[in-house]
């Protein structure tokens, strides 16, 4: 049953509108001004006004035009015994549905009336089933329609209701953060912190301090008392992002406090304990970690308790239409735009396209495209070009061929990044955004490979 109100000063009117729509099976509230009818405007829902348009006071335009700005979805019918051409159009222009003059049939005002709430029924209907489209194909929002990545929601779903702990795996840009927030989202902890770290991005002095805590005086600039990332997990869940760069004393460290549940900060000899859960993830192969000696065993096993791996986007096009819709409809800049969709011919572009960098870039993508974009759609995004090949110069680069895989692809990064560098003249931010990586892990590998962005800043 839907609500109306009718807004009327004259009193006889107004009681035989009410009368008329209470008799078309609606639920009706009556206001006998303007003002009165904003008043219940705020109190209750309505799909629909019924207002006279010359009355004392807030007129009907006047009404039309604050039902419009504050209550969008509200029909509005406007009744004059004045009407004509110029104020239809007026009456449009302010927001009202229809607009009828008196005096008239009840078969005109039922026509309209209906007409305006079957339109309402509709939206609704249609509202419903995109949200029951985006519940199905949305996990704590994650947004996926795939076959492998429901496997995945069934096993996010699985994971949350124990404490196991979990190794996310995945390419850069797949969202294993994302999983790891709706696994905790969706345990027992949910009431208590989600707290993550990026283990890449602090040498082995700083990241201690940052997960153990610290006392005052444990160190030059430790000023004051400083509970670190695993006491602030303490109930809830941690998460530990790029854990194949932890180094192996930093892994026993973290080790203990595993087994034992508890942390003793930096300079202390208190031990406090702990109650979390530990979910890591990566975008390397662990397993090589292990081979080079660089991961230890007894740490893999003790975090690498259930293992979860998220598919590539070039393994889940079938997402494409409604990642692109999720990220249109969050986007501030595409909301004031009115950007609603990407034409064909783009969308034909994006499938042929290998995406490296994962539902992350189609996000920055997308994100230049809407700046430029001037109308409705998206005609066109700028793609990279693909990477040049680097295979054939390292092999002959080998005299004798005797390379291994792992002295190749050590070389092969270097050189990629000093080129990038050298195009940059060293500019950290700019050589890391054509990389697609962020500048704290180009910073790392910066300094694996000895390249220092001063030497570059004279060349190029």
């Amino acid at each position: 049953m839907y609500n109306v109100l009718i807004v009327e000063d004259h009193d006889r009117l107004r009681e035989q509108l009410g009368s008329f729509y209470e008799q078309e099976g609606y639920r009706v509230a009556t206001a006998a001004s303007g003002e009165d009818g904003l008043k219940k405007l705020g109190e209750e829902k309505f799909a629909l006004v019924v207002s006279d348009v010359k009355m004392p006071g807030i007129d009907g335009f006047q009404l039309a035009l604050n039902v419009r700005e504050k209550y969008p979805d509200t029909d509005v019918i406007l009744i004059t015994a004045f009407g004509n051409i110029k104020q239809a159009v007026e009456a449009m222009k302010l927001g009202a549905s229809d607009y009828i003059t008196k005096p008239f049939q009840p078969e005109v005002i039922r026509l309209v009336s209906e007409k305006l709430l079957e339109k309402r029924r509709l939206i609704e209907e249609v509202r419903e089933l995109r949200q029951k489209v985006y519940d199905e194909h949305n996990l704590e929002n994650i947004i996926s329609k795939s076959s492998k990545m429901h496997k995945v929601f069934d096993l996010i779903r699985s994971l949350a209701e124990t404490d196991s702990g979990v190794m996310v795996t995945g390419e850069t840009g797949t969202g294993k953060e994302l999983v790891a927030r709706a696994i905790h989202t969706l345990s027992r902890r949910k009431a208590k912190q989600f707290v993550a770290i990026n283990c890449g991005a602090f040498p082995d002095t700083l990241l201690e301090s940052e997960l153990f805590g610290y006392e005052k005086g444990a160190f030059t600039g430790a000023v004051q008392n400083r509970a670190g990332k695993i006491e602030m997990a303490d109930g809830g869940t941690l998460f530990l992002d790029e854990i194949e760069t932890i180094s192996p004393p930093m892994q026993v460290k973290l080790l203990r406090v595993l087994q034992e549940r508890e942390v003793e900060r930096l300079g202390g000899n208190r031990k406090v304990k702990i109650d979390m859960r530990v979910v890591a993830a990566t975008n390397v192969d662990l397993t090589i970690c292990l081979a080079r000696g660089t991961l230890r065993e007894d740490f893999y096993y003790r975090i690498n308790v259930i293992p979860l791996q998220l598919p590539p986007l070039r393994e889940r096009l079938e997402d494409l239409p409604l990642l692109v819709n999720h990220i249109l409809n969050k986007h501030a800049i595409a909301q004031e735009k009115r950007i609603r969709q990407i034409g064909p011919k783009v969308f034909d572009q994006m499938l042929g396209y290998h995406w490296p960098g994962n539902i992350r870039e189609l996000e920055n993508i997308l994100e230049r495209a809407i700046v430029k974009c001037q109308g409705d759609t998206i005609e066109s995004v700028d793609l990279p070009a693909p990477p040049q090949r680097v295979v054939d110069r390292y092999y002959s680069a080998s005299s004798n061929g005797d390379l291994s895989l792992k002295q190749w692809l050590h070389q092969s990064e270097k050189e990629y990044l000093r080129g990038l560098l050298i195009k940059h003249k060293g500019g950290v931010s700019l050589t890391a955004k054509e990389a697609k990586v962020d500048n704290k892990t180009l910073y790392r590998k910066m300094r694996r490979h000895g390249l220092h962005k001063e030497s570059f800043k004279d060349l190029g």
